[in-house]
């Protein structure tokens, strides 16, 4: 039986430390992301509830557009009043951008599949909304309009003239 050095353990004993590090290095990075995908999620809440409450605060045109589904994203605005419209288009609007940013998070791996498939559902109800779909082509990014174009063209409200 041959006689291991103690260059060998030194050599070995440095290796296995290696990968304890790499190991550890690896731990790390995963609860960065961790943390990192918690602050998105709590920064997308925060914006949502920010905007109902304001909804609900002094603007009465808010309050009514919400307490009449108008927010939701089957409805059609052509009712409106101006001032109804501005309203709901501001909101529309942010919407808009609340789930573009919610489609890089998901690029960027910042956010969850169970979530992305929620998000992934709101996007096309409200591009299936013909009265929306110029405010997504509008305020949208080229990765994002990529996505759009892969998904269904037919508009559930709204006419289909408006999406051309």
């Amino acid at each position: 039986m041959k006689k291991v050095s103690l260059d060998t353990w030194i050599q070995l004993l440095g290796m296995v430390g290696l990968l304890g590090g790499l190991v550890f290095v690896g731990l790390e990075m995963r609860q960065s992301q961790q943390i990192a995908i918690a602050g998105q999620v709590q920064a997308r809440n925060e914006a949502f509830l920010n905007l109902y409450l304001t909804m609900m605060g002094e603007d009465p045109i808010g309050r009514s557009l919400a307490a009449s589904g108008y927010l939701g994203a089957d409805l059609d605005p052509s009712s409106l009043t101006s001032a109804e419209y501005d309203v709901w288009y501001a909101i529309k609007s942010w919407q808009v951008m609340s789930l573009q940013n919610a489609y890089q998070q998901y690029e960027m791996g910042l956010l969850p599949d169970n979530v992305w498939e929620q998000v992934d559902l709101r996007i096309k109800a409200q591009y299936a909304n013909c009265h929306i779909r110029p405010i997504w082509l509008l305020s949208s990014i080229p990765t994002v309009v990529d996505y759009l174009g892969r998904i269904s063209q037919e508009c559930n409200v709204g006419f289909a003239e408006t999406a051309n």
